[in-house]
């Protein structure tokens, strides 16, 4: 009789641990891929864009900016006509259309104005 409920525990032990197991491992998949990609002004400034793409339909597209001797800078897509156009509506756009892209950055009059125009430059990361 002991053997019978002892193999019976193990049995729901097990099934219990696999069960947790698959459950984690669904949820715990990433849920962003995310592409780096090198951009380089024509002064030879250099930044990296990493735009994260959500894998499910909830999170939003975003990039995050490594710019030199400054801290990494996040920004959601906005709307755009053509092209991808990332911004936080306040202090900065980031502009792709291509292997091209824009900084923006307010005119102090109502407006947003070019300050920087970037080329992608091909690493072997960016393949």
């Amino acid at each position: 009789m002991q053997t019978s409920k002892h193999s019976q525990f193990i049995y729901i032990f097990n099934l219990t641990i696999t069960t947790a197991i698959c459950i984690i491992s669904f949820d715990c998949s990433p849920a962003y891929e995310e592409i780096e990609i090198v951009y380089q002004a024509e002064d030879g400034q250099r930044i990296t864009a990493v735009y994260h793409n959500p894998t499910n339909d909830v999170d939003k597209f975003s990039v995050t900016l490594e710019i030199p001797r400054g801290q990494p800078i996040t920004l959601n897509q906005g709307a755009a006509a053509s092209g991808v156009r990332y911004t936080d509506d306040k202090t900065l756009v980031w502009w792709t259309k291509s292997n091209v892209a824009f900084m923006m950055k307010p005119d102090g009059k109502g407006d947003w104005q070019i300050t920087d125009r970037y080329k992608e430059i091909l690493l072997d990361q960016n393949r």
